[in-house]
C-alpha cells in the first residue's frame, strides 16, 4: 500500500504542475509557430540545447509554443522526496496536451554522469499526460553532447530518465550453445566445455572465435578466465590462477598487475612446459551500438589484454574487446584494434 500511495502522490503532483507551471514557472524559450512549421530552442541555463522542431502541417494555426522550467516540481514518475539523481531536469512544453498533426522532433539534454547502474545511453523520455506516464524511445543519443532526440506527438511535462536496468552483468552474457556471425568471415560462439577437457567444471564454459585461419578458444569458470586453446595451431594454456575479468574489482587496477604461471602444451597431447601470462581488463558500460539498423543503448564491453612468454611462441600479446547487450548477446568484437561487428540481430 505504501508503494501505491507514493505513486499516486507523484502522479497527483505532476497533474497539478500543469496549471501551476503555466501560471508561474519561468519561460525558458517561446516562439509562435504556424502551419509552415518552426522551432523553439533553449540557448542557456541547465536546459541549454533543448530544441523542439515542429514540421510543416503539424499546426493548423499560429500557436505560441513555450518551454517552461519545471525543476521545482517532481520529475514525471519520480516521487518528490527521492534523492536519487535524475539524468534530465523536468520541463514543460506548452500548450499542455496540444496534439500535433505531424510528429515533431524533441532534442532533450541530460546529464550523462547521472545515468547510474546501466549504460550511459540507456535513457528514455518520460512524459506525464492526463495523469499517465508514457516512456518514449529515443531515435538518437549523443553521449558527448549529452542529449537525446525523440519523435513527439503531444506537448506535456517531460524529462529524461534512466531506462530499465539489469539485475547483474550476467544478463548481458550470450547464452551457451549459441553462435553469431560477424563481419569479415568471423563468428563467435559460447559453448559448454566437453567432459574430457582439463577445463571441465560445473561452472565452466568457453568462447570460440573462428575466422579463416583462426579457431581460438577462451576458457572461463564463472566470471574468470582460466586458459586458452587454439584448435588450428594445436596448443593449450592452463593458467595457474584465474583472472576475474567479469568482476568490478578489476576496475582501476594497474595495467599488467595480474600475472600467473601457466602450463603450455604444444601440441595439446604433448608434455606441458611452464610459461607466463600477464593480463589486464575489466567490464564497463559502453556507448550505444547499431546492428542491422537497430540501435541498442544498453551495452557493456569487456576488455581483455594479454601478454605472454612461451617456449613455442616466444613473447607476444593480444588485446580483445567484446560488446554485449541483454537478450541479444555479442554485438561485435575487436581483435588488436580491428573490429568485427555483428551485421544482423537474427541468429
Amino acid at each position: 500500500m505504501k508503494y501505491c500511495l507514493l505513486t499516486v502522490c507523484a502522479l497527483a503532483a505532476v497533474a497539478c504542475s500543469h496549471s501551476r507551471s503555466e501560471n508561474s514557472a519561468p519561460v525558458l524559450a517561446a516562439a509562435t509557430i504556424g502551419p509552415e512549421g518552426g522551432e523553439v530552442a533553449v540557448t542557456s541555463g541547465p536546459q541549454a540545447g533543448l530544441r523542439l522542431t515542429i514540421p510543416a502541417g503539424a499546426l493548423a494555426a499560429p500557436t505560441e509554443i513555450r518551454v517552461r522550467d519545471a525543476a521545482l516540481l517532481p520529475a514525471p514518475g519520480i516521487y518528490a522526496l527521492s534523492y536519487a539523481p535524475v539524468p534530465g531536469q523536468p520541463f514543460t512544453l506548452e500548450p499542455v496536451e496540444l496534439r500535433l498533426d505531424v510528429l515533431a522532433t524533441l532534442r532533450a539534454p541530460y546529464r550523462v554522469i547521472h545515468v547510474l547502474g546501466t549504460a550511459p545511453g540507456n535513457v528514455l523520455l518520460r512524459q506525464a499526460r492526463n495523469g499517465n506516464l508514457v516512456d518514449l524511445e529515443p531515435v538518437a543519443v549523443d553521449l558527448d553532447a549529452g542529449w537525446i532526440e525523440v519523435p513527439l506527438r503531444t506537448l506535456s511535462q517531460c524529462n529524461v530518465v534512466r531506462g530499465p536496468s539489469q539485475s547483474s552483468v550476467a544478463a548481458y552474457w550470450q547464452a551457451p550453445g549459441t553462435a553469431v556471425a560477424l563481419a569479415d568471415g568471423y563468428s563467435f560462439a559460447v559453448e559448454e566445455v566437453p567432459a574430457g577437457s582439463p577445463f571441465a567444471a560445473p561452472d565452466a564454459y568457453r568462447w570460440r572465435i573462428t575466422a579463416p585461419g583462426v579457431d581460438d578458444l577462451i576458457y572461463f569458470r564463472g566470471t574468470a578466465v582460466v586458459g586458452r586453446e587454439s584448435d588450428l595451431a594445436n596448443w593449450r594454456e592452463a593458467w595457474a590462477q584465474r583472472y576475474p575479468v567479469w568482476e568490478h574489482s578489476q576496475v582501476g587496477t594497474v595495467p599488467g598487475s595480474f600475472s600467473t604461471t601457466m602450463a603450455v602444451s604444444s601440441p595439446m597431447n604433448g608434455l606441458s612446459v611452464a610459461g607466463a601470462m600477464t593480463a589486464d581488463g575489466q567490464w564497463g558500460w559502453s556507448a550505444p551500438r547499431t546492428i542491422g539498423g537497430t540501435t541498442l543503448r544498453d551495452v557493456v564491453q569487456v576488455t581483455l589484454a594479454l601478454a605472454w612468454n612461451r617456449h613455442d611462441l616466444g613473447v607476444g600479446q593480444r588485446q580483445y574487446v567484446f560488446w554485449f547487450a541483454p537478450g541479444v548477446g555479442l554485438l561485435g568484437l575487436s581483435e588488436d584494434a580491428i573490429v568485427h561487428a555483428r551485421t544482423t540481430l537474427t541468429p
